[in-house]
């Protein structure tokens, strides 16, 4: 009895390892995959997280790319205005070298001629020499003209200063010799019809010579000058002479004017001149016949007119 159980003992046993044996490997292969499954997990999450630092980092490094071309549009958009800017200024120094080469063609000398109405402030009336009632024979004592005439003349400006010596590119400075010869009508020459007893008639003219400082106002790009001459100095010649039968006067010479550039180096302009003597020529004749004879010799005077003239 106690064999047989010793026997069922040592089957059951036996059973029980033939049963193991057969459960192990599967037992095994189960926790096998189950390992490698948690393994395919924990790598693929991995991965994951991986590749989510790989889009990080490509998202920084396209958003600095961005930036950097951002700053590169920046500084292309600068550069082009700095060149548009250099350009422009280019543009404007070629167009001012053009103009001045322009105006340096056509010249900033200027010779005119000159002609229009003149006038005494007072007539040349009894003088010895210009219908002197003292000397009045029958029919010659008409008397001289009433200070009335023309004048036709010509001048010369020669520019100084474009800038007034530095002051403003608006105003220039000139000088000025000129010359006119103007005519105040006839008159008898009662002295000599006295002598000669014969009418006799003689022109009453004077010689005017000139030199002044000439301000020109440069406006419309140049194209149109009004001037001024502050002062000048004028030596007149007077014919027929004075009773003293002095012929020259010295004067103050006032005057004002615009000119306008019409073609090329053509100019157009009109003036008004003022010339002060103050001490006229002044003398007194005693005639035989008591008359007294008051030769004052009038050389103060204005003009008016316009000039034509060519720049050089």
């Amino acid at each position: 009895m106690n064999n047989q159980r010793k026997l069922l003992s040592l089957a059951a046993i036996v059973s029980a390892a033939v049963a193991m044996t057969a459960v192990a490997p599967q037992a095994m292969a189960h926790a096998k995959h189950k390992h490698t499954k948690q393994s395919t997990t924990t790598s693929t999450r991995s991965l994951v997280r991986a590749d989510e630092r790989h889009l990080r980092a490509d998202d920084a490094r396209i958003a600095n790319l961005e930036s950097e071309v951002g700053d590169l549009r920046a500084q292309l958009t600068t550069q082009k205005q700095a060149a548009d800017a250099v350009e422009a200024k280019q543009t404007q120094i070629e167009t001012q070298m053009a103009e001045t080469a322009a105006k340096e063609e056509q010249g900033q000398d200027l010779l005119f001629f000159r002609g229009g109405y003149a006038a005494l402030t007072t007539n040349r009336h009894n003088e010895l020499l210009t219908s002197s009632s003292a000397f009045d024979p029958a029919g010659y004592g008409d008397r001289a003209g009433n200070g009335d005439g023309w004048y036709v003349g010509a001048g010369f400006d020669h520019r100084l200063s474009n800038d007034f010596f530095g002051l403003s590119d608006m105003v220039a400075l000139d000088g000025e010799v000129m010359f006119e010869y103007q005519n105040y009508g006839q008159a008898y020459n009662a002295f000599v019809s006295s002598i000669v007893g014969a009418k006799a008639t003689n022109q009453v003219t004077q010689l005017t010579i000139a030199a002044s400082p000439k301000i020109k106002f440069n406006l419309m790009e140049g194209n149109l000058r009004p001037w001024i001459i502050p002062f000048g100095l004028a030596i007149n010649v007077v014919s027929p002479p004075s009773s003293g039968v002095t012929v020259l006067n010295p004067g103050l010479m006032l005057g004002t004017g615009i000119e306008y550039n019409l073609w090329k180096n053509l100019w157009v302009g009109t003036d008004f001149r003022y010339q002060f003597t103050g001490g006229d020529l002044n003398y007194r004749y005693q005639a035989a016949n008591n008359g007294t004879i008051f030769n004052q010799t009038p050389t103060q005077g204005l003009t008016a007119g316009g000039y034509i003239g060519v720049g050089f």
